[in-house]
């Protein structure tokens, strides 16, 4: 887990701290890049829409690979990617997470948000797994996205 301020600044830094986990898992380099980009997106999604601090967290359980990034409060208008503009420059992160992922899901409170997704991946050793992971329900909203 790293926590660091919901900053735009501090996306590399998660990506890195991911890559890191990623290799110690023995992650196959295909599925590092497709894990890879679900953290780059979900951080990115908390620096800009977020509030004050994130926390991202990744665990292994088998062959999944879950990411969790939590921050202190979503704003009111978050991006819709089915209403993105084929010009727009920004807009379509949850899409192409919903795509990579196996399942996402969104837990928000009053001043809090966790984004999860995860995903299947080859090559990972049995021996290195972490902490259970699988879509979990909780207190406040939700929303739940599994590919078939």
């Amino acid at each position: 887990m790293i926590a660091l301020p919901a900053e735009e600044r501090w996306v590399c830094t998660v990506r890195h701290f991911a890559t890191a986990l990623l290799v110690r898992w023995g992650v196959a380099p295909e599925d590092q890049d497709s894990v890879l980009l679900i953290v780059g997106e979900l951080a990115g999604n908390a620096a800009l829409h977020g509030r004050a601090d994130m926390t991202v967290s990744l665990t292994f359980e088998g062959r999944t690979v879950c990411v969790e990034v939590a921050d202190s409060g979503a704003s009111a208008c978050s991006p819709d990617p089915r209403c993105a503009d084929p010009c727009d420059e920004r807009g379509r992160g949850v899409g192409i997470i919903e795509l990579l992922a196996d399942w996402t899901e969104t837990l928000a409170e009053r001043d809090r948000r966790w984004d999860r997704a995860g995903l299947r991946v080859t090559t990972a050793p049995a021996e290195s797994s972490q902490a259970l992971c699988s879509p979990q329900q909780g207190s406040g909203q939700s929303g739940q996205h599994a590919r078939p």
